[in-house]
């Protein structure tokens, strides 16, 4: 009976979000928003925590043997040993003093690597998201010792001795805080390595056509208005953005000729070259069929005629598809919006999306800026 409840309420601590909606399911990874969501839960739950960890980990004043001595130590470590979850009781000076099996593997460590000290920061080495190193500060042992509250879900990345690396769910709770000098906290540690693969695939498929690998148009144009309130001055000169609406010309050709299939290998070659020619934090996106739209950074017209020409000779060149050359030119319009962030992206690319119209109707193959729309005629330029 004691060790069906020492295990229940190891579980319920190491796996709050149970209590929470699925909360592993429905999140991004970050730690904030998990540490926040299963807050209270994780309250309730400190208390069976620290029990679970007191009775787990040895006392070296306590007697070997009878009641609560050798016996009853030995029950309890095998309760731990059997448990999947990893689990390591770690205290601020001696490292960590105790290890399951499920830790030892997960983490690869060895008897070498325990009471080496300085709590979880001298043996293990992890990482942010981005996998800059952690600061000891920044360890979960360590957040629990300086804020006194527990760390539910807290995310980071650790690199085994073998090279692989992970990404590790953690939860902390101080267990024992007699001694200010070394307190002495438990963690239980997570893998969840694979719901991340996950969770990043999920997200890049969200915001990219995955045939071509460039941005989808939600995304694209999510970015663009993102990017009109971004430093909208220059050494106090105002900042402006080129966006072109990019159409192929004759995909209908190719696509009658060779089929859809090969068609398609068109429009990913096609949407490699634009994306070379765009320089950083430009960006270019599919908007749909052989649609695309490029976002230059530069208030420098010369620069911007200057990738437009790029653009039309890149797609003169024949475009290989089994062996027969086929050139795909474009029909492009060209918007000049500033960074005031006052109109929608979806109005730019409709702008840019009636010079696109001009240019095509003046035989395609050229780029029509929208600005001269209005006085009498359309200029070309940069093809």
């Amino acid at each position: 009976m004691i060790v069906a409840i020492m295990v229940s309420r190891l579980t319920l601590v190491s796996h709050p979000e149970s209590r929470c909606c699925g909360l592993l399911g429905s999140r991004t990874g970050s730690v904030a928003d998990d540490t926040h969501a299963v807050g209270h839960d994780y309250q309730r739950d400190s208390q069976e925590m620290k029990t679970f960890a007191r009775q787990n980990t040895p006392d070296p004043k306590a007697s070997t043997h009878g009641p609560g001595g050798r016996d009853a130590g030995l029950d309890h470590a095998s309760v731990i040993s059997s448990l999947l979850e990893a689990v390591v009781v770690v205290s601020a000076r001696r490292g960590i003093r105790v290890a399951n099996p499920a830790a030892l593997e997960l983490l690869e460590l060895d008897a070498r690597h325990l009471d080496l000290g300085g709590g979880l920061a001298g043996v293990l080495s992890f990482t942010d998201a981005e996998g800059s190193p952690l600061t000891p500060g920044s360890y979960p042992d360590r957040m629990v010792i300086r804020t006194g509250r527990p760390v539910s879900g807290m995310i980071v990345g650790y690199v085994l001795p073998s090279g692989r690396r992970l990404h590790l769910k953690c939860n902390a709770v101080l267990v024992d805080g007699s001694d200010d000098d070394d307190p002495t906290i438990a963690v239980s540690i997570r893998d969840i390595t694979e719901k991340q693969a996950s969770w990043r695939r999920l997200a890049y498929a969200a915001q990219h056509d995955l045939m071509t690998g460039l941005l989808n148009r939600t995304a694209a144009l999510t970015r663009l208005q993102a990017a009109l309130t971004e430093h909208p001055h220059d050494d106090g000169q105002p900042r402006s953005l080129a966006v072109m609406f990019i159409d192929l010309d004759h995909m209908k050709r190719v696509n009658d000729t060779l089929g859809h299939a090969d068609g398609d290998r068109a429009l990913i070659a096609v949407a490699r070259r634009l994306h070379s020619l765009i320089p950083p934090p430009g960006f270019v996106g599919r908007l749909g069929g052989d649609e695309f739209i490029a976002v230059i950074d530069s208030n420098d017209r010369d620069e911007v005629e200057w990738i437009s020409r790029a653009i039309h000779q890149s797609l003169a060149e024949p475009v290989d598809i089994r062996g027969q050359g086929f050139v795909i030119s474009a029909s492009v319009g060209l918007v000049w919006v500033p960074r005031r962030g006052d109109r929608p992206a979806a109005d730019i690319v409709h702008d840019a999306d009636e010079a696109m119209y001009a240019a095509k109707m003046a035989g395609g193959g050229r780029t029509v800026d929208f600005d001269t729309l209005g006085r009498g005629g359309i200029t070309s330029i940069g093809a």
